[in-house]
This record gives structure tokens, sequence and C-alpha cells, in this order.
């Protein structure tokens, strides 16, 4: 016999799992022992089993194996030789000698033997559903509703089978249930709530499986179904979120009241980190105190990984055992766990019987572990009863890595965010005309519903098809490809419709005056001054006329053209102390003369600007801002000597995608534009503009970008618009945008769906820090000051550096710069290979000594949602003028109307509010005008809250109040 050698098994390298070697054995080198964690069914009564594997090298030889009083002769080949023995269940640890003897050789060790842990693996069956990715949209989206028909028929075909066996089935998503619900006979139905109530089968609250890019408007209304499974006597106490890696911090605060208990986060690892080193079960806690249990899951297809969907059993229970040894060597605390599957291992699968077949060959084997069919809610609610002081309470968002993706469209995720801003604005707009008493269309609801839904199928985490990237002008991608932007489009389409149905009921409360005029709503529930954009045909305003356009009181607004069409021109109006929930009225005076000529120069004669509240210096060479002075605040805003300069472009290639699949960075070149000019100044009444024009790379054709500054005249802010004629690049590419803003002792602060969190804080440590989506607002503060910045258009985000694939858990900004990630194309898969075409996008900048969240919050929601603007024709002479009001107000200054919409067939609201300061708030209303009757809270769905609700709001907290009147 060879000298024994130390014995290296790789194990099974499955998504790190690895064969377990019992920590307690002493075995010399040569010589593994196995432990597993099992307890066998034989015709001796229950046994443990250990594997002893020893290494030997060179010619067959015999030997002698002995483990405790169990010994046996072997023939040792060339390389490891396993040897099986089995020991009767044992009670207590005990040490077992162990000897291994080949001719005068012999190594001894001992083995130490524990009592088999009762684990018990709940096998949960679901779909996991991408709209689209498999299979074209068309045909995956009817699937689905198919899947639940077979789900009843196999509750059916095995209701005889053992309990464990029975097969169970958990509806991922919300949506297919409630289109079943809407198309099913009522016997189907029937078989459907039966199964429900028996627990053979449950609903999930969530709509789709989401990315960052819906608004919390958006995912309040996500969760209509809710309201529709109540009504039909079934309930759904958990929400799935699968294969996504983060989830609407929002949800917190909507599930708390509304009857859904846990969270089941089936996380997929691709492109990202996840929380938590093992499963677990943790009390997730809203920005304002109120818990969900929440369990981070393995990923969503653990059990396939098992292999439980196949005819291969000898493999299963290998795969099984060994992730069971894993998660002992990890401390896991609990003696249950669950493992997701679906029927067969592909997204969108159909259910299968498979598991059950492969359960009932478990359970015929083994004493423990046992395993059984089971629903979602089951592994959550027996930790809850059984662990409770295992549980941790964890207070934090829980940022997604994989919203990037959307980049790679970058224009349908502008429009998608422009049409959540517009139905915000629209459905307020519908409250005030019902509140004024006017009839609204019998259908709106549905409308509003209809947008809500393409939006949400838009936001939904599958973009496209698999081989999006890999085959980026084959069929299927481009047929996916297409039906995903045309989502958003059908929503910026009905947006637009719903606007005009909006302003139709609104303009007959603006009585028509003596002059053309511009009706103004403000939908917020805070007085301010802003811009309000218009379209003035020019037989009210004519082109080349001189005019003014005045309040009621005479003043003059000041009023900026923007394109012009040979009917009409785009006006940009500032409008001022325009009052909360309310309107004013603007009045068209057109003169008898020209209209004066624009200032204009094609030269920058000097790069130093000032306006009352910042001197600015451009670098004419780069098109950007190298220093923003702050006058009110006495401070440089931006780093001095910065690589990147304020407002500049960066365009990024690398070297490869593959790298951010093995989380690290990859390699990088990043480039500034070419031949930039200075093209153009231009004197307005609102804002200067100051334009410059280059070419990058990344564009086609001479002239493709467009950087164009705004320094406002009338308030403290610039705005920052680009324009790119885009050219298709299927290599890896990336587009940001640099602001270094300086503020000493600063934190990052950004608004993400439900509330404020300071970057990489306030977030679940492993939650994606490298970059993030901002929902309204990003602001730089300390102690003193603050710098504000949002974009309409643009989600993502960087902080402190640019730090695409530092994948470092727990990282905070390494600084106050912060940089926008407007375009990539860095998937391998589900996402855009490319993007094309001309886009424009822009961002709104503010700085002030007012460092409060709520007045970052209350800036960018003026610079996101749109005042409601209709223009009048001239009426009768002599016609009353209209002074401003407000058709009614909210008393507390720390609350954030987040949405108002009609209440279908009432007299009434319901108004979704969020406390913004960090302090309480009463909340209350007066009005003028609507004589309300009745205040009541709500869920998220509009149902009353049982027992003592109240209106008042504890900081941060977000609730559903519905006004009657």
């Amino acid at each position: 016999m060879k000298t024994l050698k130390t014995l290296f098994l790789a194990g099974l390298a499955l998504f790190a799992m690895s064969s377990f070697a019992w920590s307690g054995s002493t075995a010399p080198p040569g010589i593994e022992t196995h432990l597993f964690p099992a307890l066998y069914k034989t015709a001796k009564g229950p046994v443990q089993k250990v594997r002893v594997t020893v290494k030997h090298e060179g010619a067959s030889a015999n030997a002698t194996i002995t483990l405790g009083d169990q010994s046996r002769k072997v023939k040792l080949n060339d390389g490891p030789n396993p040897f099986f023995f089995e020991i009767p269940q044992i009670q207590s640890t005990v040490q077992l000698p162990l000897t291994v003897t080949v001719g005068k050789e012999q190594e001894s060790a001992r083995v130490e033997v524990k009592p088999v842990r009762h684990w018990q693996m709940n096998m949960v069956q679901h779909t996991h559903t991408d709209i689209g990715y498999t299979r074209s949209q068309t045909e995956i989206l009817a699937e689905h509703l198919r899947y639940i028909d077979y789900a009843l028929d196999y509750c059916d075909a095995t209701d005889n089978y053992p309990d464990f066996a029975k097969f169970r089935w958990t509806c991922e998503i919300a949506w297919a249930v409630s289109e079943y619900l809407k198309c099913r006979p009522a016997e189907q139905i029937a078989r459907l709530k039966k199964r429900v109530a028996e627990g053979r089968i449950e609903l999930a609250a969530m709509y789709l499986n989401f990315d960052e890019l819906p608004d919390e408007q958006t995912l309040a209304a996500s969760l209509y179904p809710l309201k529709a499974f109540r009504e039909a006597g079934m309930k759904a106490e958990v929400a799935m979120q699968n294969d996504v890696n983060g989830i609407g911090w929002c949800f917190t605060e909507f599930f708390a009241d509304a009857g859904v208990k846990y969270v089941n986060m089936g996380t997929h690892g691709h492109r990202a980190l996840i929380c938590f080193d093992i499963p677990t079960v943790f009390w997730w806690q809203s920005p304002s105190g109120k818990k969900v249990l929440t369990y981070r899951a393995e990923h969503y297809n653990q059990g396939n990984f098992f292999g439980i969907h196949t005819d291969n059993f000898e493999q299963f229970e290998e795969r099984v055992l060994n992730y069971l040894g894993e998660m002992e060597a990890k401390n896991y605390p609990y003696d249950i766990v669950a493992a997701q599957h679906s029927g067969y291992f592909t997204d969108n699968s159909p259910p299968s019987t498979k598991s059950c077949e492969m359960l009932m060959k478990w359970n015929e084997k083994y004493e423990w572990p046992k395993l059984r069919t089971a629903v979602a809610s089951e592994f959550i609610k027996d930790v809850e009863t059984n662990y409770a002081d295992k549980i941790q309470t964890i207070r934090g968002a829980w940022p997604d890595w994989w919203t990037d993706g959307f980049a790679s469209g970058a224009r349908e995720a502008a429009i998608s965010r422009i049409t959540h801003s517009d139905i915000i604005a629209n459905q307020a707009g519908l409250s005030f005309a019902g509140m004024l008493g006017a009839k609204l269309p019998a259908q709106i609801g549905n409308q509003i519903d209809d947008i809500n839904k393409a939006l949400l199928f838009y936001d939904e985490h599958t973009f496209g098809y698999s081989e999006s990237v890999r085959n980026a002008y084959c069929k299927e991608t481009w047929e996916q490809r297409s039906l995903k932007q045309s989502y958003a489009w059908e929503a910026y389409r009905h947006s637009g419709l719903l606007g005009e149905v909006t302003m139709g009921l609104l303009q007959s409360f603006v009585p028509k005056a003596e002059y053309p005029s511009v009706a103004v709503f403000n939908t917020l529930n805070w007085t301010y001054s802003g811009i309000a954009k218009v379209y003035i045909d020019h037989q009210i305003l004519p082109r080349e006329k001189a005019f003014e356009i005045v309040d009621a009181f005479g003043n003059i607004i000041p009023a900026q053209p923007a394109e012009s069409r040979s009917d009409g021109t785009y006006w940009s109006l500032y409008v001022k102390d325009v009052p909360a929930f309310g309107y004013a009225q603007y009045y068209i005076k057109v003169k008898d003369e020209p209209r004066p000529a624009v200032q204009l120069a094609d030269k920058l004669e000097n790069a130093h600007v000032e306006n009352p509240w910042y001197a600015i210096d451009f670098n004419t060479r780069k098109g950007t801002i190298s220093k923003l002075f702050d006058k009110e605040l006495n401070k440089e805003l931006t780093t001095p000597n910065a690589e990147w300069e304020l407002g500049e472009f960066i365009y990024e290639i690398i070297d490869s995608r593959h790298p951010m699949e093995q989380y690290r960075a990859p390699q990088f070149l990043r480039r500034r534009p070419e031949r930039i000019r200075f093209e153009r100044y231009e004197k307005g009444a609102i804002w200067d503009t100051y334009r410059f024009r280059g070419e990058t790379v990344a564009g086609r054709e001479p002239n493709n970008l467009m950087v164009e500054f705004r320094v406002f005249n009338v308030t403290k802010k610039i705005d920052i618009v680009y324009r790119l004629r885009k050219k298709a690049i299927t290599d890896p590419e990336a587009v940001y945008i640099s602001f270094p803003f300086e503020v000493n002792q600063g934190k990052i602060f950004l608004d993400v769906p439900g509330g404020t969190i300071e970057a990489g804080v306030d977030q679940i440590p492993g939650s994606s820090n490298d970059w993030y989506t901002v929902q309204n607002f990003a602001t730089a503060r300390n102690s003193e000051s603050q710098v504000v910045m949002g974009s309409p258009e643009i989600p993502l985000m960087q902080f402190g550096a640019i730090n695409t694939g530092r994948y470092k858990a727990g990282a905070v900004p390494q600084s106050t710069n912060m940089y926008s990630w407007p375009m990539n194309n860095y998937w391998v898969t589900n996402f855009n290979a490319d993007q094309m075409g001309e886009l424009q996008w822009s961002y709104f900048i503010n700085s002030s000594k007012d460092n409060s969240i709520g007045y970052a919050t209350r800036f960018a929601w003026e610079n996101r949602i749109p005042f409601l603007t209709r223009v009048l024709p001239a009426g009768a002479k002599g016609s009353k003028v209209v002074s401003p009001a407000s058709v009614f107000n909210i008393s507390s200054d720390n609350l954030l109307l987040v949405n108002m919409k009609p209440v279908e067939g009432e007299n009434a609201v319901m108004l979704q509010l969020r406390e913004i300061a960090g302090k309480p708030a009463e909340f209350a209303v007066t009005s003028d005008k609507v004589n309300f009757t009745k205040v009541t809270v709500c869920d998220v769905v509009g149902d009353p809250i049982a027992g003592n609700a109240t209106t008042d709001f504890v900081p941060w907290e977000n609730k559903f109040i519905k006004l009657s009147w």
C-alpha cells in the first residue's frame, strides 16, 4: 500500500453546495469521514450512516476498516475509495474509534457521531413568471391562466396521496389569478376557492415581479387584485417576489395594513449580491416602524437545483443531504428549510406532479429529514411560531441590483417616468372636478387602471428575450423587445387622453374672460411657484406680436417660448404662488406691435456668468461648468479640479460583460466628447440658455450631442438638457453624466418608493449600493445646507464615484460626488444589446440653507409633477376676473400627497399620503368649496381599516385616507 495522503473532494459544485465533513471528527491524512444528516429506515430500525473515504495510490491492496464495533475487509483501488457504515440511531453524541489497516500500516482516528437533526424541508412549487424571456409575451400571458387549471387538476389527481406528497402550489403573481377570476366559468372558480380554503393552493399579493422603476403610486395600484380576492372569499397572506433581488420599501407600509403578513424573496444572485449569508427570516421594518415578516429565501429554483423535477432520485438525495450539511456548517438556526421549485427547470414552467412522486420515494427511505409539499407561507409561519426568539428586526430599504438593465432602453424608461408623473397630476385633476360637482365619465376608473397596468407591465422585471444580447437581431429578440416597449408607449398614449378628459371637465369651472386666458391647476398640497407648460395656438397668441400675460392682479408673469410649429408654440410660464390644491387664471393680452427681438449670441464672450443666486464658470472646451458658487451660502458647490466637471458627458466602453457576472469590475475606457463648441446664448424671461454642441463616438452623424444649461432668472435653479443622436452599438457601452458636488462632511440621501434613505446606510446590507434607482431626488447635505438634484426622465445614479462592478456589501459613498447613469447595455441576457435614435433628457439642480428632507422632497415634486393647464379663448367683454383659490387644503405641512384619485361610485376621493419630515403630523382638511362629511382611514386597496384607525401620522408613515362629501 502506498502512503495514505490528504484527500480532497470537490464535492458537488452547485451554487456553492459542497460535501460536508463532520467538524468533530479527527482523521489523519488520507482519510475523510462524513456523517450524513439523515436517519434511514431499515428492517432493523432507524440507522445513521457514516462514509469513510480512503485515498490510495498505486496497485490494488486489501485493507481492514474498523468503525466502532463494525469491521470489514475491503479492497483499495487507486484513487478515493468510499465505504459506508450503518450505525443504529443514537440519542447523544458518541466518539467512535476508526482504524484503517493495510498490511503493516495502520491509521487511526475518532469519529464524532451526533444525533440526527430532525430536519423538515418544505418543497414549494410555483411558476416563476417572466412576461416574455422564454417565449413571446403573447404566448406567456395566456399560459399562466392555463397553469391554474392544471394546478387544480393535479390537486384532484393527488387527493389520495399521503399528505406530505399531495400536490400543492403557490400562485406567484396576482395578475394571473385576477385575470382567471374574470374569464373562467363559475364552477372552475369554485374549484379554485375550495383549494385555496384547504391550503393546497396559495394566492400571493404581488401583481408581477418588479424592479425599482415603478413609483409608489403605481406600486399601490398594483395591489388592487387583493380587493377582488377578498370579494371572492379568498385571502392572500404572502407576497412573493422572485428572481429580483430587491423590492420597494413602500410595500412594508402597504402590506402591514392590508392583511399581507409575509414576504417571500426568492432572490437571484446573477450580477448581484444577495443579502444575508444564509436564508433568513426577519421582521422587515417600514419607514414608520410597521413590520412584515420576511423570508430571504434561496434562489427560486433551489428545488430544481436538487433535481426534484427529474427521475434521478440518487442525485436528488445526494444534493439535498449536501445542502442540509452545508446549512448545519453555517449554523443555520431552524430545523425547517424551504426550497422553491417549478414543475420543470425553466421560467414560465407549467406545474408538474413529478415532485409528488419524488417525495414518495424520499419518505419511504428516510425517517429524517422529512420532505413535504407546501405553499410558500407555511415555512414562514412555522418559523414565526417556533423560533420567535431568533427573529431579528431590520429597518431599511432593499434596493435592487437589476434596474440598471432598464438603461438599455433609455427612451422608454424616460417615457415611463414621465407617464408616472402625468398620471399623478391627472388623477388629482379628476378629483378636483368631482369635488366641484362634475359627473365623471362612467369608465374613468378603468382608464386609470389601464394606464397603471401598462406601466406595471413595462416596469416588470422581464425586459426581453433570453438571447437578447447573444442574438441581438433575431426574430424572438425583436418581437419581445417591441412588445415590451409598447407597454410604455401604450401608457403614455392613454395618459395623454386621460389628461384631455381631465381638462375637459375642469375647464367648465373656469369662466372665459375678456381676454384669452390660461387656467393653471396645482395638484400638490402646498402653494408654490414654478413652470407651467402650455401649447398656445397662433390664433390666440400670434407668432410675431408683442404681448403680456398677467395674473388676476395685473402682475406680468414671465413667459418663454420653446419649439414653434405652424399652428402654435410651446410656452413656459413662470406662475407664482398657485394655491395648494388650487388654481389660478392668467390673461393673454396681445399688443398691436411687433414682438421684440430675442437677445442672441453665437459666442460666449465671458465664460463667467452670474445671476442673483449663483456665480458660474463655464469650461467652453468641455461644454461643462467648472465652478458653481452659491452666493447665498457663500460656498463653492463643486469639487475643485474634479476629473469630471459638472454636466460632463462621459462615454464608457468595457472589455467584456462577463466580469460583472463574476462580481468584479471590468476594464474600462472613458472618453469625453470631441469638437465641443459653444453654439448659442439666448436671453430669456425665465432662464438664460447656454448651449454647447459636440460629437461623441456613441452618436451618429456630425454634431450628435447637445448640452444646454438653463440658468434661471426668476428662481434659484439650474436645468441641464441633453440631446444625443445615438448610434446602434452592441459592444458593451455606457453613458454617465457627472455632478461633482462638494459638501463638507456631507452625506447623500435619496428618495426610494416609500421613503428617504441615506445611501449605503438605511438599507439592508448586500442590497444594491453600486447604483441606485432614484424616485425623485438625490441630495448631498450636511448640518448647514444641501444641494438637491433630480431628473424627470433618468432614474439611475451612482454616488461617491463611478462604482460599476464594485460589489462591496455595506459600502457607502466615497464623497458627495454624484453620477447619473442614463444608458448602458452591460447585461448578457434579457435586456437590450443596443439602442439608437435621438434621445433627450434633463436634470434640475438647487441648493439651499434649508437642509431638510421636506425641502428636497417638495423641490423635486415641483419639478416632476406638472401643473395642469388649459388655454381658453376670449369670452364676453367685462367678464369677471377669477382670483386664485384652493379647492381644499390639508393643514399639516409635513405631509406629502403622493396621489389622489376618485373613488368609483361614491362622492369621495382616496388620498395616498406620506409624512416627509420625520415628525408626527395631524391630518385635517378645510374647504370653502366642498362640504366634507366623512374621513375614513383605509388600506392600500381602499377598504376601511378595522379598529381604532387614526388619521394621525407617526414619522415617515404612509396612509390612505378617503374623503367623502
